[in-house]
């Protein structure tokens, strides 16, 4: 799985895309604005935004940091309804790499990234020399009526 696999997924689920740099690595930000009256009537944009670690271990500390700047760049390329009047926004975040910490598995799998207002980010880590994904086991209470289609988003991407 690389950059290039990313985008012919996301075109596959007519999803916008474009290149950019998230600490200075090579990404891809995947962009969908969508309304349903099952999410008690509520707009969510969600952003995707998958960078390419190589061969860097990737840590909990990367993470964390990746979900700060790809939040940042949301807001700012948020075009949507004010968030929390029937509007939210998610970020998912997606790291490739050769290799990846347990700690780092683990928070993603624990969904350990924290709430928003108005808005959800969620790490996701993917070993490329495997093709295994790592992303959250359950679903939480706060955002629980988004969570499936955040799933659908994160496993359309293998």
């Amino acid at each position: 799985m690389n950059l290039a696999s990313i985008k012919a997924r996301l075109e596959e689920q007519s999803i916008h895309f474009s290149n950019d740099r998230i600490f200075d690595h090579e990404s891809v930000i995947g962009y969908e604005k969508k309304f349903r009256w099952a999410w008690m009537a509520t707009q969510l944009n969600t952003f995707i935004v998958v960078s390419d670690y190589g061969d860097q271990e990737v840590t909990v500390s990367d993470i964390e940091a990746h979900l700060s700047s790809s939040f940042d760049y949301a807001k700012a390329n948020y075009n949507g309804w004010p968030r929390g009047l029937q509007s939210g926004l998610g970020v998912i975040t997606v790291l490739l790499s050769t290799s990846i910490s347990q700690e780092a598995i683990d928070y993603c799998k624990q969904l350990k990234s924290g709430k928003k207002w108005a808005g959800f980010t969620i790490p996701v880590v993917i070993n490329t020399q495997s093709n295994t994904l790592y992303a959250f086991d359950k679903k939480p209470m706060w955002g629980r009526i988004y969570y499936p289609h955040f799933e659908k988003l994160i496993h359309g991407l293998k």
